[in-house]
Order: structure tokens, then sequence, then C-alpha cells
């Protein structure tokens, strides 16, 4: 961040058709016995299968009408967060770890009831200055501070450790991190209930400017899923007041104006998109695939 199997229908056509008995009245001489002109056999027909066209299901139907949109509201859950320490790169993995049991906690039954199952992901903290010692996080995407990628059925967030190192204000300091990290979670919601695989379906054919919108669409998605969780957890993390503020600023200076790229959306959008889930805490105000295109510009 910056900041279905192909099911074929196969119609038989069946053409049943039977041959027809043709009576001729007999001719009839005296003395001579009548004759009969006997019953031709039926001929049979051979049953004929014809398939129909294929029927094509629409994968992206997976993105579009997701069954996340109306599992509810994301709970409240208990959560027991220790005193933040965004000093070191320990202390930063530390304290991410309990961010996302956390949100593993509230997450694992939305995803449930959306027919799937979530794994929890993984936490891991990397260096762009040294990239090799951190395996886990390699080849990071330019620009950005945090990424989520996947292998099998294990997600990673990766955290840029030391972006976070000399912040002048430590609160909002947390506050960034916070939001940073509930966005790469919501990236691992997507992946969990199908979206993030499927959402390439919806990339097929298009130009470059339509796959950027589509790219900006997830990554839209990724930060409301995200508030949506903060919104229904902040108590937890103390969100009113001058931490609330804070929290709106950041998520209103969070988009590609920051970047050359536009794949995740403008500071606007990305305020938008966040603030009114942190209100409605719930995925169905995420539906950005549906959105009309100035909503994710």
């Amino acid at each position: 961040m910056k900041r279905l199997p192909l099911a074929v229908a196969v119609v038989l056509c069946v053409l049943l058709a039977s041959g027809c008995a043709s009576n001729s009245s007999p001719t009839v001489a005296a003395p001579a016995p009548p004759t009969t002109t006997p019953t031709p056999t039926p001929t049979p027909v051979a049953v004929v299968s014809t398939p129909s066209d294929p029927i094509s299901i629409d994968l992206a139907d997976g993105v579009i009408h997701n069954k996340l949109y109306t599992a509810g509201k994301v709970p409240a859950v208990r959560c027991s967060l220790p005193r933040p320490d965004l000093t070191s790169k320990a202390g930063m993995v530390a304290y991410a770890k309990v961010l996302v049991a956390c949100m593993d906690k509230a997450w694992a039954p939305m995803v449930e009831k959306s027919d799937a199952y979530l794994v929890p992901p993984e936490v891991f903290a990397y260096s762009v200055r040294h990239p090799k010692a951190t395996p886990e996080c390699l080849d990071p995407p330019a620009n950005s501070d945090a990424f989520y990628h996947w292998s099998g059925m294990t997600g990673k967030i990766c955290i840029e450790w030391e972006e976070f190192l000399e912040a002048g204000d430590p609160v909002e300091n947390l506050i960034d991190f916070e939001q940073l990290v509930a966005h790469e979670y919501g990236h691992h919601v997507q992946r969990s209930v199908g979206i993030l695989t499927l959402y390439n379906e919806l990339m097929r054919g298009k130009s470059e400017a339509g796959q950027l919108e589509v790219m900006r669409r997830k990554e839209l998605q990724a930060s409301c899923l995200g508030a949506a969780f903060l919104g229904a957890n902040k108590q937890t993390f103390s969100l009113s007041g001058r931490r609330l503020a804070l929290w709106r600023s950041i998520v209103q200076h969070v988009g590609d104006e920051y970047s050359t790229v536009r794949d995740h959306g403008s500071r606007k959008n990305h305020g938008y998109w966040t603030i009114r889930a942190f209100a409605t805490t719930t995925p169905a105000s995420c539906n950005t695939f549906t959105a009309p295109a100035k909503r994710v510009s």
C-alpha cells in the first residue's frame, strides 16, 4: 500500500420415431383364398444426442456478487493490545502480530459466512535497503510501505519497518501503522473469500487504463475492509476524539497523488470508502467492483 468446473450443459435432443404399419386391402378372387400384404417391421431410428453450446460461467461473478457483502457487520472482538513499540523491527513485528490475531478473530466468522475458510496470515518486516535479509518479502513493490502476497494457502503481510522509525508524533505514527496493517489484512480477506484470485478475470482483455481501474477497485476495497474492522473495534483501538481525527486525516491523505502509477485510487476516494466503512462496519459498504468509475478514480 502507498501509500468456476466449467459447466457444459449437454442437452440430449432425442428424436423418437416409429415406423408406421401399412395395411392394404386384400384382393379377393373366387374361389382363391384371400391374400394379405404383411405388415412391415418398423425401422428403428437412432437416438441422436446433440450437445448444446457450452454455458460459460462468469468467474468475475465471484468478485461482484461475493457472499462477503451479505455476511453482516464485522464483530467487535476481545483483544488485549500490548504497549506498542514502534521503535524497533522486533517491536513492530510483535505489535503487528497482535493486531493480526485480533483481526483473525473478527474476520474468521465473516469469511465462514461467505462459504470460505480463513487461515491466519504471517507477518514479516522487511527493509528496502536489505531485502535479502527477509526472503519471505522479496521483490517489494516500489513506493509502498507494506504489501501482501500469498503462496498456496499461506498469506503474508510484509511491512517496511524502517518507514516508521522516525516519526514526529508517536500517536499518529501508531494509528498510521494500525490502518496500514488493517489494509493489508483486507487483502487477506479478499484472498480468503476468492476475490483476490478471481479479480484477474476482470482484467482480461482490458487496456492498460482499464486494468489500472480494476487494480484501484481492489486496493480501495482492501482499505475499506480494513476500516470496517477498525470501526467495529474503535473502542479497542481508542479511535475517538483526537485519535479519530488523526485517523480520518491519515486515510484522507492516502492516494495516488504520491505516486506516478494510478493503481490505488485518489486521496478523495480513499477517504470516501474508508470513512464510510468505518461508520457502517460492514463489507456491504465495500463493493468497489460495482461502483461508478468516478468513485474509483
